[in-house]
């Protein structure tokens, strides 16, 4: 029995939209929802010390709490950004973990690191931010000092003083 033409592209047509509806199901069958775990609490630390303005060249860590509101599986970015006035913020430092939490499970996660410049002119400080890898969400610390980390010159506090 031979086909029309016709005939010949309903069944190429159909044998396409089957092999798409089996694409689809094979795509969603392992994607679920997943929820972003938050941001609990961040800090800083210089010297053992919880702290919201140091010293240029002090060893500084960053200190993030994260917290699970479901199952998360995956990297987090952790940024140290320079706060710079009417321009575009700069990454300072960056690091990325790998995480797994459930439930309401949390962890903490560290960034050392040691500012270059003091806060003035056009840069106002320090502050976090963490993205979330796996769910592209994004936290960024409030826009205020403190809590956003200001730095100081050796110069400055030394007038200060007196």
């Amino acid at each position: 029995m031979l086909l029309r033409k016709g005939e010949t592209y309903l069944g190429s047509l159909l044998i396409l939209l089957i092999l798409l509806l089996i694409f689809a199901a094979l795509i969603t069958q392992n994607v679920g929802v997943r929820s972003s775990p938050i941001v609990d609490e961040v800090f800083w630390l210089a010297e053992g010390q919880k702290v919201t303005a140091v010293h240029v060249r002090s060893k500084v860590e960053a200190h993030v709490v994260i917290r699970a509101t479901g199952e998360y599986v995956g990297s987090v970015m952790v940024k140290i950004r320079k706060d710079i006035a009417f321009w575009l913020d700069e990454d300072y430092a960056i690091l990325t973990a790998p995480i797994s939490l459930r439930g309401d499970k949390k962890t903490e996660i560290e960034l050392t690191f040691i500012p270059d410049k003091a806060s003035m002119g056009n840069l106002r400080g320090y502050f976090i931010e963490v993205n979330f890898l796996v769910t592209k969400a994004k936290w960024v610390m409030e826009n205020s000092y403190p809590p956003r980390l200001r730095v100081r010159t050796a110069e400055l506090e030394s007038v200060l003083v007196f």
